[in-house]
């Protein structure tokens, strides 16, 4: 899956400030309708950094919590074929058909960590230890939802309708450790 692109500045900053939270959210209301909402929520010290260079903080919709941290949320939808052809949401993510009007998603987990893994050459121990510190407690959230969860390697809602898969970026941090390949779900689209 291609990073969503408000990721993008965060990921190159990260060592330099306090961290953020994001979520993924992918809902299918109907048999062929899909939509994929990105909420990123960035700490007040992260805010001032993604914006000191007078670039806007987030290309949709922007609010603040009484806090003081920054929510920006993105969403796209559409045809389950539009949002997959959008390449701010489709790349790494696989929606098949299945018998029964099943809907079988998978999200590459890989894909979502490796950008926020440094490279060796990129500052070493040290740097490392600084971005362990900031991303402690927070985390990237993926949630899959329609009218009913069948199977799923994440966690299912009381209700049914959602999975949700966690992954604290100190796991990201390390190239993804334990995680699994994919995030995967099984669903009846609806709402």
């Amino acid at each position: 899956m291609r990073k969503p692109t408000f990721l993008l500045p965060i990921i190159l900053a990260l060592p330099l400030a306090a961290c953020f939270d994001a979520e993924l959210s992918l809902d299918f209301p109907g048999e062929d309708r899909a939509e994929a909402t990105m909420v990123m929520i960035a700490s007040p010290d992260f805010y001032a950094l993604a914006t000191s260079t007078g670039e806007a903080f987030c290309e949709g919709e922007e609010s603040m919590r009484e806090d003081g941290r920054h929510l920006c949320t993105e969403t796209k939808g559409g045809t389950i074929d539009e949002v997959m052809n959008d390449p701010d949401v489709g790349t790494g993510l696989v929606i098949e058909r299945r018998d029964g009007g099943l809907l079988y998603v998978a999200i590459d987990l890989g894909d979502l960590t490796d950008d926020i893994a440094p490279a060796e050459e990129d500052g070493g121990d040290e740097m490392i230890a600084m971005m362990r510190e900031a991303f402690e407690g927070h985390s990237i959230t993926l949630n899959i939802s329609g009218a009913e969860i069948i199977e799923t390697n994440g966690t299912v809602s009381a209700d049914g309708t959602t999975a949700t898969y966690g992954i604290p970026l100190a796991i990201a941090l390390d190239g993804g450790g334990d995680l699994p390949e994919t995030f995967n779900v099984l669903l009846r689209p609806g709402g």
